[in-house]
């Protein structure tokens, strides 16, 4: 199995891929159980952002960091757009422990620099680990449908010299059973994209397969080695945080470095 559920301190869960651990990457999609924070960001959440009490959300972070044997990882502002920044170790802990100091207006990031860890937040939107062994470059991604339909899995793409040679792991986001959206959204991502929008229609309504479409988009890059998770963020609220579930809730985290 491609994923492997782990331990995370001593109630909670990450998903890591092993593919990429093979060879020299840690890929870790952290759950929302094992924490310290009270309803409704019961209990993992890492978010500052979604008005969570700080001191829990930074003891959430030093749990994840010490189970994973990282000091810090680095954020971003995540405005839904398509920037990646560039890390290097003067970065290594932007935002870590806090809003201010996040890396300003990206959604993505990249890093050639070993042992500094890249974390993207999410809570249905899209979280993308790539890396490349042969270049020595290991990015991240969060890929809602603005992000998508901006061409944030494009913009993550050519960091990449080498397409064929990527890893990419795609961790739990929200199903195409419970993502009903207008026709002006599938639109907007089919206008954006090389590959076009996977959607379906049931009962008339318009569902579009986010993690289809970024496997679809990656694909059209030269990215063929692409596995996810299969898991719907939605599904399991037991497991996973879900904005278009709860409204009010915690993020949860994609962290990737290089070991």
């Amino acid at each position: 199995m491609t994923f492997e559920r782990r331990a995370l301190g001593r109630d909670g869960c990450v998903l890591v891929d092993t593919r990429l651990e093979g060879e020299g990457f840690l890929a870790a999609f952290t759950e929302r159980t094992g924490g310290a924070s009270a309803s409704p960001y019961e209990s993992l959440n890492l978010s500052f952002a979604v008005g969570d009490d700080d001191d829990a959300v930074r003891r959430n972070r030093e749990l994840v960091a010490t189970t994973l044997a990282i000091d810090a990882f680095a954020t971003a502002e995540q405005v839904h757009g398509s920037v990646v920044a560039v890390v290097g170790s003067a970065e290594r802990t932007a935002g870590y422990g806090g809003r201010i100091g996040r890396l300003p207006g990206a959604d993505a990031m990249s890093t050639t620099t070993s042992d500094t860890a890249l974390a993207i937040l999410t809570a249905d939107c899209v979280p993308i680990v790539g890396a490349s062994a042969r270049q020595g470059l290991l990015a991240v991604a969060h890929a809602g449908w603005r992000g998508i339909a901006g061409g944030i899995v494009g913009t993550l793409a050519r960091r990449f010299e080498h397409p064929r040679d990527v890893r990419v792991a795609i961790g739990p986001a929200i199903g195409v059973d419970h993502y009903e959206v207008g026709d002006d959204v599938a639109s907007a991502i089919a206008a954006g994209t090389r590959s076009g929008v996977v959607r379906e229609l049931r009962d008339g309504r318009v569902h579009v397969d986010l993690v289809a479409t970024v496997r679809a988009e990656l694909r059209a890059f030269g990215m063929v080695d692409v596995d996810d998770s299969g898991l719907c963020t939605a599904c399991h609220p037991d497991r996973f945080f879900s904005y278009r579930r709860d409204g009010t809730t915690g993020r949860q985290a994609a962290i990737a470095v290089t070991r």
